[in-house]
Parts: structure tokens; sequence; C-alpha cells
């Protein structure tokens, strides 16, 4: 059975059609040109020159000359005037965006569906709408080497809105303050968020932060916007002890939009429709044909779909002892840097509030000493007990540790619950560290349930994290309510935790395996954090995140560039890139005439920085005397393409009945499936159906992967295959990830680097001094 793509083929009725051309330097009379042709002619603007594509016979000839162009060789062009022609074959629906043509099934509308499962629910409920959004996209595609066509791809959504007054809202006892507001109908170029909100009264919202310099807005002209935040917050209130209900339903009801099987269902839909207004009128002498849907086959001529080899774990420098599975190899094993690890002994500090300290004890004995749960066995009539625990042995066995040692400290708590959790946390710390002779390996933080949530300013665990980190002691956090589970939820929460614990301390947990034909190779992950948490003000403070691995995954180290402008971004990129290789260059001890492949992976390059440029002229600079091998990939979920295996079943959930609607995983294809999109780019599944959480989770997105044409290291399948290798790496758990640590460990950076801005004093000097090596971020 084939991968079947989310799109359908478009057939061109010839391989040339007529454009006007004209050279036009810059774009800025471009929308003055559109409103004046705008009934005759589609116009295109694309460096340095604007085309023109006749709507239809032209009766009068504008003053631009009229050429032949050849389809291929201009399909970017043809792919936005296909945008500009979908909306005329779907009259019944308003584009709520038009490139990439969006709609709103309106009729669709989840909550009122929703609403009739419930009892007693407020009026004002009518006011909030989920609805299936729908998106389709002409996109370029070359699945076998010259080959190159059209396709129209669907992606299905949800939008969410709440169309109430503010008033009504404020009357049902909704806080308002925190939340954002859009325009109810804005101009065309006009901002559709307003500005967030301060506090509301007498049919006016005054806002604290916003666009254009507006203080206050009448709440006629404008909604809330319909985030997840608000959602929660007015449906909590609303709905009070119904609200876990409702998202039980509400992730039911989605689940039946976005899963496999109504993916398929929502595509032969389409394809029916679409075949029916085939063709396209895309100019007076070029009909596109919408044929079938868009399959990724082999033959015996070429491979347009691969499948990589299982990733295999490993757990020594040979890599001859080795496990499917992470943490069963540890078991087994023990972790890779066994051996080599330096902290045989850690000592390791506890913070944690004094209400809860029975917990934190039993929990530290048993993260100590291991889990023990037992099964009953019966074998030739004969029954016994025998040990079925997924965490066997503790810490210290598990990873070849000589007596770690927990230092407990209480945060006075129980008669102190008058002062705020960040200063009881802040200054037990700051006493601690205040006293000791010597620094700790590491540290754990309990918090309160109710404490993590806390906004980041006075949130216990930044300000714990914030205090360590600068102290050069990595952190890691542990809910009460974890430290409670019954065993056998605990044991895999143990197994996470323990892991990442080692890796924060500079362990080696495990690697993968790694064919080296080469002196070295390093994959090199390129992010960045914008540390404005306003989404008004002018991002204009960066920093530089890289995170190096060698190319079995071993983390060599992070840094952090200085904090900079964005146009001095491209500066501090290059500077803070050629001291990283350098520095590797010379611990790792390359020689004269050694072949080195370096490989760079990037999530999103800022735009107008080209990014790839600038490491390509670093990697020349430093490596002169080596042979380089070269590759820029930039690796994405946030693209239009989805893929199904209709010969998937998916998985059986456990305990229920066998049956479509108790399975998970419908028609997702197994992880490592790689598919070929065009000349530099491939899908890969990274997922699979066993790693799928629900029978309601949505069809898996999969890793869109793009190698720079300027790249001189070019096999994109080994590339592919490393990319899932690296999903496998991350130590914040013992399961894969859906996206490369390259990318994901840059996030988790990002992330609590911008968060921690919140804490007074903050300053991630040593970051790149005593935890460059570190996983402190896990």
């Amino acid at each position: 059975m084939p991968i079947l793509l989310n799109g359908f083929k478009v057939q061109l009725s010839s391989s040339t059609f007529q454009a006007y051309i004209k050279d036009m330097p810059d774009n800025k009379d471009f929308k003055a040109l559109q409103q004046k042709y705008e009934h005759s002619l589609f116009l295109y603007w694309s460096r340095g020159k604007l085309y023109g594509i006749p709507k239809k016979i032209l009766n009068t000839k504008p003053s631009i000359e009229l050429f032949e162009l050849n389809c291929e060789e201009h399909l970017r062009l043809l792919n936005a005037r296909i945008a500009n022609v979908l909306p005329e074959i779907f009259p019944e629906y308003s584009p709520s965006r038009r490139r990439p043509f969006t709609f709103l099934a309106q009729k669709y509308e989840l909550i009122s569906t929703i609403s009739k499962k419930l009892y007693s629910v407020p009026s004002l409920l009518k006011a909030f709408a989920i609805t299936p959004r729908f998106s389709i996209e002409s996109k370029t595609i070359e699945l076998r080497p010259g080959e190159v066509n059209i396709g129209l791809f669907l992606k299905v959504g949800t939008c969410w809105e709440i169309r109430s007054l503010l008033s009504l809202l404020q009357e049902a006892g909704i806080d308002l303050e925190g939340l954002y507001v859009v325009r109810r109908c804005p101009e065309p170029g006009q901002r559709r968020l307003v500005g967030k909100i301060s506090s509301f009264s007498n049919g006016t919202v005054y806002l604290s932060e916003s666009f254009d310099e507006i203080n206050s807005i009448n709440e006629n002209q404008v909604w809330l916007e319909g985030s997840k935040k608000s959602f929660t917050r007015c449906l909590k209130t609303l709905l009070g002890n119904q609200y876990g209900k409702f998202e039980t339903e509400r992730d039911s009801a989605e689940g039946n939009l976005l899963t496999g099987p109504a993916l398929e269902e929502a595509l032969t839909t389409l394809g029916n429709y679409l075949h029916q207004k085939s063709p396209l009128q895309i100019a007076p002498d070029l009909r596109g044909h919408i044929g079938d849907r868009i399959k990724a086959v082999n033959d015996s001529n070429y491979q347009t779909v691969i499948s990589a080899s299982p990733v295999e774990y490993c757990f020594d420098a040979a890599r001859t002892k080795r496990d499917k599975y992470s943490f069963r190899g540890i078991s087994n094993y023990g972790p890779f840097s066994r051996e080599s690890f330096s902290k045989k002994s850690p000592e390791i500090l506890i913070f944690f509030p004094d209400t809860v300290q029975g917990a934190v004890e039993n929990f530290l004995g048993t993260f100590r000493d291991g889990v023990s749960i037992k099964k009953k066995i019966k074998n030739n009539e004969v029954e016994y007990w025998s040990e079925n625990s997924r965490y066997i042995g503790g810490f210290a066995k598990i990873f070849g540790l000589a007596n770690p040692k927990f230092v407990m400290h209480k945060i006075p708590w129980l008669k102190h619950t008058n002062v705020s959790p960040a200063i009881a946390y802040k200054n037990e710390i700051e006493q601690v560290l205040k006293n000791r002779e010597h620094k700790a390996d590491a540290a754990i933080v309990v918090l309160l349930e109710e404490h993590s949530r806390l906004p980041d300013a006075i949130n216990p665990y930044l300000q714990s994290k914030a205090l360590l980190l600068m102290a050069g002691i990595p952190v890691q956090s542990i809910r009460v309510s974890t430290l409670g589970q019954a065993n056998w939820s605990l044991q895999y929460s143990l197994q996470s935790f323990s892991v990442a614990l080692y890796a924060k301390m500079n362990g080696i947990p495990w690697t993968v395996d790694q064919d080296l034909t080469i002196s070295d190779e390093l994959v090199i992950g390129i992010g960045n954090c914008e540390l404005s948490d306003s989404r008004f003000t002018e991002k204009q403070r960066f920093v530089g995140i890289t995170t190096v691995f060698r190319g079995d995954g071993n983390y060599l180290l992070g840094n952090m560039s200085k904090e900079c402008s964005y146009d001095e971004y491209p500066s501090v990129l290059r500077r803070s890139t050629t001291s990283i290789l350098q520095e590797i260059k010379q611990r790792n001890g390359w020689q004269p005439g050694d072949t080195v492949r370096l490989v760079f992976h990037a999530a999103r390059p800022m735009k107008y920085v080209d990014i790839s440029s600038i490491i390509a002229e670093c990697v020349a600079e430093v490596a002169q005397e080596q042979i380089i091998e070269f590759a820029f990939l930039t690796v994405s979920q946030a693209h239009p393409f989805s893929v199904t295996d209709k010969s998937q079943p998916g998985v059986l959930v456990k305990g229920a009945d066998y049956g479509s609607q108790t399975r998970k995983g419908i028609y997702v294809p197994a992880r490592g499936k790689i598919a070929q999109l065009g000349r530099y780019t491939r899908l890969l599944c990274s997922n699979s159906p066993n790693m799928i959480k629900k029978i309601t989770s949505p069809l898996p997105t999969p890793l869109l992967i793009n190698l720079h044409p300027q790249s001189t290291y070019r096999d994109l399948t080994y590339l592919s295959e490393q990319v899932l290798k690296f999903t496998s790496l991350s130590w914040r758990s013992v399961l894969p990830i859906s996206k490369p640590v390259t990318i994901y460990y840059s996030e988790l950076i990002s992330e609590l680097l911008a968060r921690l801005q919140n804490i007074k004093d903050w300053s991630p000097a040593m970051l790149n001094i005593q935890l460059r090596a570190s996983k402190w971020f896990l």
C-alpha cells in the first residue's frame, strides 16, 4: 500500500502560458497596481520583476510586454495564481484568509454539539465556538527526479472564537485582566490583535499593552481573543464542576475531526468537490485539471519512499551493548558514561515545603532503592511471584553510582503561608548556598501543585532555578502530585526523572549507532530566543543558541551568545559560531587533511537573515586545513503536508474490545518512513501508532527536512535517517520525541531563558561557564 499525501495533483493543460512582465526594482507601488488591475490581471512581484497573468482575454493591451513563459520555470507564479483562483470555486465560503485559502465550516460547530451532553448550561456558552477550519494550499512537489508537479494540499484544524460582549463575561464573574482582545472587523491591512486587558468598566476596555499606542477601546469594537487561555479561564467559571466533562467531550469531538480516518474522509469529500469544479482557469491559455490523490509509490526504477532502520540505543563506546529500548538498556548495561562518569558519589540538595516532608522522604527512598512490583506467574501448575518492576535497584545501582548523598532542606511553609512562595524558596536556598563549603552536584526542588502554576515573576520553581543555576548547580523539579503516584505509575515517572537528573550532572545515558567513515562528524543545532515576553513591543533583543553533538548524539556543549538586537544578530551569530567551531576543532584534535562532516539543523531561520551563508563562511574560515563536508538543514513541523498509510490498522487499546473505535493510530505511518517531496526536501515520519497516546490524538505531522542548495554534503537519505536517530536522543524522557534534539533542546533553552528574564537579578553567565556540558534545561 503506498503512502498517501494530503493533496491532489494538478495537471496543467499546456507547458507554456502567456503573461506580462515588467521590471520593478521594488514593490512599493505593487498594491496600487493590484487595485488598478484587480478585474483584468493577476499581479505577482518577485525579485525585481512584476508579472501579470490575464484573468480573461483583454480587449485593450496594457502598457507592458506580453511573453510566452515556460510553466516549469514559473511554478511559484502559477502557485500564487491558483491560490488566487481558489475562492472562486468555493463561493459559499467567505475566506478567513486568502493565502493559503482558508475557510470555516460553520454548520459543524463543536460546542453546540457538546453542550447537549451537559446539563443546565449557561446561555452565555452560545457565544463560544470551536469551528472546523480548512486550508487549501498550492505547492510544488517532485516525487521523482525531473517529475515536477503542482498539488493542492488540504490541512484541517479548528478555529476558537468568543463572540460575547465583555460586559456579559464580566457579569458572569470572569476575570478579564491579562487576556487579549481582537478587532471584530479589521480593515484591510489592519492588525486583528488590539491589546492586553488592564481593566474593563462601563463598556470601555482599558489596555496595559497594545499596538499603535491605543490606551482604550470600546467593547463594541472587539471580541475576547479565542485562545486556549481565554477559553480555559472563561469556561472554568461558567461551567464549574462540568468543565472536566466539557474538556473530555471537546477532546473527543476534535479527535473525530483530526485523526487519520477523519482526514481521509475530509479528503474524499474535497476530492469529489474539486473534480466537479475542475478544470481551474489559471490563464486564458492555461487550465489546471485536478486529478486523484497524490501517492508516494515505489517501482523498479526509483524508490520515492524508504524505511529507515529501527534506531538502536548504545551503552558503550564500542557499540556492542545495544537495546531497542532506552531504559531497559540502562538497566541491563548501565549508562553509556558508566566508566567515565566523574561524580560517582554525587551530592544532591533537596528543597521541599515542610508540609510534605513525609511524602518527600518516601519518594526519595523509592528513588534511591527502586520500586518493587510483584506479578503472579503460573508455570506447570506452580504459582509464584516474580519481580515485575520497570525501576529495579534504584538510582545508584541503575546508573553505576556509589552512595549518592541526598541533603534535605525544608522550606518553612506551614507557619508562613502569608509569605510569597517564591520568597520562601529564595530565602532558604540563599541561606543554604551561603553556608556551604563546596558546590553540590545537583538539586531537586519539590513544588506544591498550586505553586507550580504561579506567574513567572513569583514562581518558586523559576526563582529556585535562577538562584541555583547562577551558583553552577543544575536543577530538577518535581510536583507533589507526582510523589504520591501509585507504584505502577511512579516507576515510569522515575525512569524519566532519573535519566534527566543524571544528564544534568553531565552524564551520558545513551547514544545511538553511528557508522563513522570519516575523521569526525558533528551535528549542530542553531536556534535563537526572543527575550521580550510582550506581544506588542518590537522584539529586538535576541540570544543565539547553539547546541553541539557528536554524530552519535553525544552532547558536547551548549552556548548562548550575548544579547543583541535584530540588526546585530548576523555578526553575533558569525562570531559565536566561529568561536564554537574553533573550540571543537581544538578539543577534537582535527589534523590537516582530516575529513570532517558538519551538519547544521535549524527550525526556522530568522526572516531576512541568511543563516546558511553565515554558517558556511564560518566553516570555511575555521577549517581551512580540513576536508569539510557541510550540510545545512531546516527541520520543521510548520508546513501543509501530512501522510497516511491506509494499510495501518492502528494499535488495539488495552482492555478494549476489537473494532475500529478501540484502536489508536489508525492510518499513522510507521516510524522511520521517509518520502521524497522534492529534490532538496524529504518528509520524515518520526511518530508511530505505538507512540500515539489516545484514540482521539490527531494524525501526527511529519518533519519537513529541507537541504540548503549551498550544502556540499547532499545525501538526504543519510541526513534524514540521522534526524530520526536524533529524535531518540532526548534525555528528558526515556521515549523518542517528534523532533530531533538539535531543535528540541534549543526550544527548551529558549523557553527557559525567556521565562528566567522575569526573575530579578537573573544572569545567564554561568550557563556558558560551569554548565556548558550540563543539560540544565531538561
